[in-house]
């Protein structure tokens, strides 16, 4: 049974050459095609490969933003100030020691400042964002 389907599918890529590599003279010959039939043909399989990459990329949006709206729940759902409660610290004071701790991604960088202090929202909203990564665990009572 299986010798049967390998000499089908030799069979099939030869007859594929075979078409790839014939004349459009031939072809057009051997299946009654004029100009027209194969202008058809072509617009018709143009159009259809255009509709196939629309789907593809509505698809992709539809993914990414379900995808973007997962990551804005996980952001809603962290409470820093519970988590700096429980901390008894603020928020400058908990980034310090994971950094001194080597707690934080190796891969973490901040944007330079120019200048301007480091503000207190700014360590909460950085405290936030490894929270909702889970780069920071708050249900651990090691951390």
């Amino acid at each position: 049974m299986m010798a049967n389907k390998e000499i089908n599918n030799l069979l099939d890529d030869i007859m594929i050459e075979h078409i790839a590599n014939a004349p459009v003279s031939e072809l057009m010959a051997e299946d009654n095609l004029t100009s027209d039939d194969i202008v058809t043909t072509q617009a018709r399989f143009l159009g259809r490969v255009h509709e196939c990459k629309q789907q593809y990329k509505k698809a992709r949006l539809k993914n990414a933003r379900s995808q973007l709206e997962i990551e804005k729940k996980k952001h809603e759902a962290v409470d820093v100030m519970a988590y700096l409660a429980t901390k008894g610290k603020d928020a400058r004071d908990v980034l310090v020691e994971l950094f001194v701790q080597q707690k934080l991604p190796e891969n973490l960088t901040l944007a330079h400042r120019e200048g301007k202090e480091f503000t207190d929202e700014d360590a909460q909203q950085i405290l936030a964002n490894l929270i909702a990564m889970g780069a920071i665990d708050v249900d651990n009572k090691g951390d």
